[in-house]
């Protein structure tokens, strides 16, 4: 029997960079840089050429090109450092406070059936009214303007950590317990070792989500109470109708909101190493 020949022709080797990037992007963190990247950059294409093409409401959003010359001169500036220093320290005052309260309440209520049955209603009543409405009340309540900005912070990221943590205590297996108990385990052991480990992947999300609240909360809180830090800057940027200089500003914001929630899962994912095989 003879071979038939093949007729199939032979592609081309692929070149060395085309080749290395195929490597790099079957790696499952490289696709989602790469993923991330070309959206950023799409989003800015599509920024920088909105006036021109007549898109519907970006034709009186200054380009990038604009917002990049006016970056240049108010990240050169003190006033700008000054700001962001401000409003770091009062996201880190209010969000670490919200936590210290939060964590513990949110795992006793969780705990203690009479406590949580006496207390929620209270947390839910107060709940749905938003961090914004505190502010007049605040700024009574409090002897400083500082001290009413941190508080707002304080409020935006406290009740999500509450109930997040009141959530996963509350729905740990009924069966774990039941089995270490059965196996002569003590409260603090139960707590120690079963309740504490299962509600950590909750109380990571929820500190994730308050400390976006945090900065969305702050902002609103200087722009009002507060006379200084980015939101009181990106406020007096808008009334000089300066808006390359408010969306610097914006920018920076969301810039600093992104990297604290970040450094939060990290610290998550090496409290809960269990986390990362899921």
């Amino acid at each position: 029997m003879t071979a038939v020949p093949s007729t199939r022709l032979h592609r081309p080797p692929r070149p060395a960079f085309a080749v290395g990037m195929m490597r790099w992007l079957r790696a499952g963190s490289n696709l989602e840089w790469a993923l991330a990247i070309i959206s950023i950059v799409g989003l800015i294409l599509l920024w920088e050429y909105a006036r021109p093409l007549g898109v519907p409401g970006l034709e009186n959003v200054p380009p990038p090109s604009e917002v990049i010359r006016a970056s240049a001169k108010l990240l050169s500036s003190d006033i700008y450092w000054q700001a962001w220093g401000l409003s770091l320290r009062r996201v880190a005052i209010g969000f670490l406070a919200a936590q210290i309260l939060g964590v513990p309440l949110g795992l006793a209520l969780a705990m203690n059936r009479t406590a949580l049955d006496t207390i929620f209603p209270v947390v839910e009543i107060l709940r749905p009214i938003p961090p914004v409405a505190w502010i007049p009340v605040a700024i009574i309540f409090w002897p400083t303007r500082e001290l009413s900005v941190v508080f707002i912070v304080f409020l935006g990221a406290f009740w999500i950590v509450l109930l997040n943590t009141i959530g996963g205590a509350g729905s740990i297996d009924v069966n774990y317990r039941r089995a270490a108990q059965s196996l002569g385990s003590m409260p603090r052991d139960m707590f120690w070792r079963i309740i504490l480990p299962a509600t950590i992947p909750s109380i990571v999300i929820g500190m994730a989500v308050g400390m976006g609240l945090a900065w969305e909360m702050l902002v609103a809180a200087e722009m009002v109470a507060g006379n200084t830090g980015l939101g009181y800057l990106l406020w007096q940027s808008f009334e000089i109708n300066a808006i390359p200089q408010c969306i610097v500003c914006m920018v920076s914001i969301g810039i600093a909101g992104f990297l604290s929630s970040e450094i939060i899962r990290q610290l998550g994912r090496y409290a809960a190493p269990w986390q990362r095989q899921q």
